[in-house]
């Protein structure tokens, strides 16, 4: 069986991704007040609910296109049901799009999609 020697600590974060710099200072050296997040970067959150009933395919393809303009979408959830249909997102850069009602976000998609509303807040199933 191989082995090799560990050169990075397990107890910093693996990448830094919100951070302009990154240091790791070696094998168990730690670091006080920064989040651990193996699964990758602090994710901003967002909804967008159609108000003018069901969304289309190629409508929830140009609302995911519309959304990957400024931003990395790194996990989606469409849901249908009831009156309106939403699409909830989990985005990377924080702060890429502003998901409050009449902000950027909802701007973009409801010129792209049909009428609609963001909120700052998503909600995924499990």
């Amino acid at each position: 069986m191989s082995q090799f020697t560990r050169t990075n600590g397990d107890l910093l974060p693996l990448i830094n991704y919100d951070a302009d710099s990154y240091t790791n200072a070696g094998v168990n050296a730690v670091q006080s007040a920064v989040t651990v997040q193996p699964a990758g970067p602090v994710l901003q959150f967002g909804t967008f609910t159609s108000t003018v009933g069901h969304l289309t395919g190629a409508e929830v393809t140009a609302a995911i296109q519309t959304i990957q303009q400024l931003a990395t979408i790194m996990m989606y959830e469409f849901t249908t049901g009831g009156t309106y249909d939403t699409i909830a997102f989990a985005t990377y850069p924080v702060g890429a799009w502003d998901w409050s009602n009449g902000g950027s976000a909802d701007l973009a998609i409801t010129a792209a999609v049909s009428a609609g509303t963001t909120a700052a807040t998503a909600t995924f199933t499990n």
